[in-house]
């Protein structure tokens, strides 16, 4: 069986981390996420005005027999 060891984080060596390209990359991510959100966002409203617009004309055709 193999033995676990616990993680010494005094033995980490993070000289050479490049924080900013995480970063930028982050960023980039959460700026897409946030335009899918808005492109979903007006798709379903859109698509409620149009729903809201056949029903009123159903309303109508109705009214008028």
């Amino acid at each position: 069986m193999a033995h676990w060891s616990p993680l010494d984080p005094t033995r980490v060596d993070l000289t050479d981390f490049d924080v900013t390209a995480i970063a930028g990359r982050v960023t980039d991510r959460v700026t897409d996420l946030a335009k899918d959100a808005t492109y979903v966002t007006v798709g379903l409203g859109l698509l409620a005005v149009q729903r809201a617009q056949v029903r009123r004309r159903e309303i109508e055709r109705s009214l008028r027999r």
